[in-house]
């Protein structure tokens, strides 16, 4: 059986796919984020639009839960245990609504999603409830299992008064579990990952390896280099998916 077919038959496809989770999982660990969206935009260059979302959950997990691993004594499970409650509601009922979109409504969608999460100013959002976090991961979730990018927990975690590390370590473990549960949700609607499994076990040794490397790197990386790279990358993919959609 050929293992490039889920990809078209490509094995230039699965390097891409690989690669860029190794890369992805690097930024996770060293910056906290950008990680999903690499991920997004590799995935949305090279597979069908409606497998984008599934396998994007599929890739991240390799990423977030190596910094589980890495970062573990760094999680604070007061932010991420109530995060994981509202996630699992929240995936219940996007799963379900993700099989009945149209393709296109779901490139033009993600590719919007993107360019907004890209060129609009940085939001931190301070909220005025005591304890968000459960507000936070249905919101984060319901929006991430429709269309890959949640966004929400990222603004919200700044003010959490907690350091680099524990910000990753907090995030990893909270994304891990949506990851799953939206694997899961996909899964028993439907979508089948068979024909992926390979592309998806490569792509999570190579963010394993990509996390460590992100540690070492967590202090010494220009995150100005970075960010200029990153954005152009991500508003060329967005721009890409929207083009598919609507023509």
């Amino acid at each position: 059986m050929d293992w490039t077919l889920a990809v078209g038959g490509s094995e230039y496809a699965v390097y891409v796919i690989v690669i860029g989770s190794f890369i992805a999982a690097v930024c996770n660990a060293a910056f906290a984020n950008g990680g999903a969206m690499i991920i997004l935009g590799v995935t949305s260059s090279v597979l069908p639009v409606g497998a984008i979302v599934p396998i994007h959950s599929t890739l991240l997990i390799g990423s977030t839960a190596s910094r589980v691993v890495v970062f573990r004594e760094h999680i604070r499970w007061h932010i991420a245990g109530p995060f994981l409650v509202g996630s699992v509601v929240a995936v219940a009922i996007a799963s379900r609504l993700y099989v009945e979109l149209p393709e296109r409504v779901i490139a033009i969608a993600i590719g919007t999603l993107m360019l907004i999460a890209i060129w609009l100013p940085a939001v931190s959002w301070r909220p005025r409830v005591a304890h968000p976090w459960g507000i936070v991961g249905f919101v984060h979730s319901f929006l991430s299992t429709l269309f890959a990018y949640g966004a929400l927990l990222h603004a919200v975690i700044l003010h959490a008064g907690l350091r680099r590390r524990e910000v990753v370590g907090t995030m990893g473990a909270a994304l891990t579990g949506m990851g799953v549960f939206k694997i899961t949700g996909y899964a028993l609607n439907g979508f089948d990952y068979r024909p992926y499994l390979v592309v998806i076990a490569l792509s999570v040794l190579c963010a394993f390896a990509g996390t460590w490397v992100g540690k070492l790197l967590i202090d010494r990386i220009a995150e100005r280099t970075f960010r200029v790279a990153f954005r152009l990358f991500v508003t060329l993919t967005a721009l890409r998916l929207m083009y598919t959609g609507i023509f």
